[in-house]
């Protein structure tokens, strides 16, 4: 059954083999800074995390999985790119395009980009580090999400892809609570996205062989407006990814 498809109550998936998800409803809210994506993580949910983090008031609009002709229409109007323009965020009546962008535009906003070029390097750094390892995660849940999990991918992620990125972030963070400059930034809720959303949620078993990362994990987790995010209906409600284990 394909995992988009599912309907039901929408909670955290269970490491037993079950996989529940509901179906987010679009909203609309006019004067309110929307972020126009599906109702599930992916690579809107860094964003997310950074809106939070900043304290920058959203709606979500979601869309269903695959979007509906309307839906495609509709984004193509207000993004106006002839290739992709999920996630987008509709902000000051204006709409930003593209991930990484909107996810740095954000950070501006939400003052969670230093002000030093040396800095913005290292936090551009860890973004690029982070968005190679989603590239690789993918090529695990995208098959999952079909319905048809592959174990060779599954292996792969784990047993390659992982040890190898995970120690470079062990690396990046070094003994410090924040990966730049000890103090939180966008770098922060980028890294926090793939390790709840594309490896520890997926292999449970592995959280414990990256102790520095899980702490980093409780840290992030633990900031008063995350908490308030992570706790709340908006965040619940979106369709998280399947365990693979």
């Amino acid at each position: 059954l394909n995992y988009w498809r599912r309907r039901g109550s929408v909670r955290r998936p269970l490491c037993s083999g079950e996989i529940i998800m509901g179906s987010a409803e679009s909203s609309e809210a006019s004067g309110v800074t929307e972020l126009h994506y599906y109702g599930a993580q992916g690579r809107g949910q860094q964003i997310r995390y950074a809106l939070a983090e900043g304290g920058i008031e959203w709606t979500d609009v979601s869309a269903p999985f695959p979007p509906p002709d309307s839906v495609k229409q509709k984004w193509l109007t207000l993004g106006g790119n002839l290739t992709t323009n999920v996630p987008m965020l509709i902000m000051g009546g204006k709409a930003y395009t593209q991930s990484s962008a909107v996810l740095r535009h954000v950070a501006r906003k939400g003052r969670l980009m230093p002000a030093d070029e040396e800095l913005q390097y290292q936090v551009d750094n860890i973004i690029a580090a982070v968005d190679d390892y989603r590239t690789e995660a993918y090529k695990a849940v995208f098959p999952a999400l079909g319905g048809a999990p592959s174990k060779a991918a599954n292996a792969q992620l784990k047993d390659v892809v992982i040890p190898t990125h995970f120690k470079n972030f062990e690396r990046l963070l070094g003994d410090n609570d924040y990966f730049v400059s000890n103090k939180v930034s966008v770098a922060d809720m980028t890294a926090f996205d793939i390790f709840t959303n594309f490896s520890f949620n997926l292999f449970p078993s592995i959280k414990k062989d990256y102790p520095k990362l899980a702490a980093f994990v409780d840290r992030i987790a633990s900031r008063p407006k995350l908490a308030k995010y992570l706790a709340s209906e908006k965040y619940t409600s979106l369709m998280p990814f399947p365990c693979l284990e």
